[in-house]
């Protein structure tokens, strides 16, 4: 079987993404940490998802999806249910092409990522109390009105979008060994191992996810999906409740390793990563950060890459990094 195809996905599909991106985004720097290397004992490297324009990798995917509409559906408007950074993506994308988006969410969200929605032009509507109920209100008025539906994380053209992380740090330290990379619904890993596995097979795929959301490590110890009763988290980006069905037939053979980080060790990466290197990030985009100084133990020689994947962080969240120790 070919790669990819039991998802109905393959890696052409990432390097077309890639090509089809270019335009809109420009790569983001991957630039070395000396002195997070110090403290890790390895090379580290940062892949910086956070200067994107809405802070955040997702917008890879969802301008992916955008792309490869027809201009008849483009009209039709697009739907999406998100914890935040999605629904942004998809609001930035719909704007470049001037259409109506309509983004649902808990009714719990991030505000930071709610105003940026709004302030993209995108119809905000709450809905329940978590990332699943949000998703149903989002199929049902999907079905009225007749616009398309822009998952957050298991759809191939999504996927192949956020794979585009993988692509340019192939293309950026072609001898990296490791990768380590946050997991939510599990998009983002999944194209980059749809990728990465295909054409840069020695590298190592590591997946971070918070302890009280840990749907994919429990998904592939039991060789199938396995969906959360509760997800509890600071990590907004990362309260999936279980890896997307794509993604979990993309990743089943394709990571190396999966880490389970603490809340305080996300607090403590936000703060190194913002006191050492002036770089904002979210609970989800420090999770790498946190794995690798308090779950992983690096060769000394080894090239190790953080996808830093978003730098919405509230007010709350960063007051109560900055007093971590």
């Amino acid at each position: 079987m070919e790669v990819g195809t039991e998802a109905g996905i393959r890696p052409e599909l990432v390097e077309e993404a890639a090509r089809s991106l270019n335009p809109y985004l420009p790569p983001t720097p991957l630039q070395q940490s000396r002195a997070l290397t110090v403290k890790a004992g390895c090379q580290v490297f940062l892949k910086i998802e956070s200067i994107q324009p809405t802070r955040s990798f997702k917008v890879r995917g969802a301008l992916n999806k955008l792309i490869l509409m027809s201009a008849a559906d483009r009209q039709a408007g697009v739907i999406t249910a998100s914890a935040g950074n999605h629904g942004q993506g998809v609001a930035y994308a719909a704007a470049a092409f001037g259409i109506a988006a309509t983004v649902f969410v808990p009714e719990n969200a991030n505000l930071l990522k709610v105003e940026s929605m709004k302030r993209l032009g995108a119809r905000v509507v709450p809905a329940g109390r978590s990332y699943q109920e949000a998703y149903q209100e989002a199929t049902r008025v999907q079905a009225v009105t007749g616009a398309t539906l822009v998952h957050a994380f298991d759809d191939p053209q999504v996927i192949a979008g956020q794979g585009t992380v993988g692509v340019e740090i192939g293309e950026q330290l072609p001898e990296t060994d490791t990768v380590l990379v946050p997991v939510g619904g599990g998009g983002l890993l999944a194209g980059m191992a749809l990728y990465l596995k295909a054409r840069r097979p020695a590298v190592r795929l590591i997946g971070v996810e918070p302890q009280g959301a840990d749907g994919l490590t429990r998904s592939l110890a039991a060789g199938q999906q396995v969906v959360l009763d509760r997800v509890q988290t600071m990590a907004d980006g990362l309260a999936a409740s279980g890896p997307g069905r794509l993604n979990f037939e993309l990743l089943k053979n394709r990571v190396d390793e999966m880490i389970r980080v603490g809340e305080d060790e996300m607090l403590r990466a936000i703060r190194l990563l913002f006191e050492w290197e002036h770089l904002l990030a979210e609970p989800s985009g420090a999770a790498p950060l946190a794995a690798l100084l308090h779950r992983y133990r690096a060769e000394p020689d080894e090239r190790v890459v953080l996808v830093l994947s978003g730098g919405n962080v509230t007010e709350e969240v960063m007051m109560r990094a900055l007093r971590s120790r």
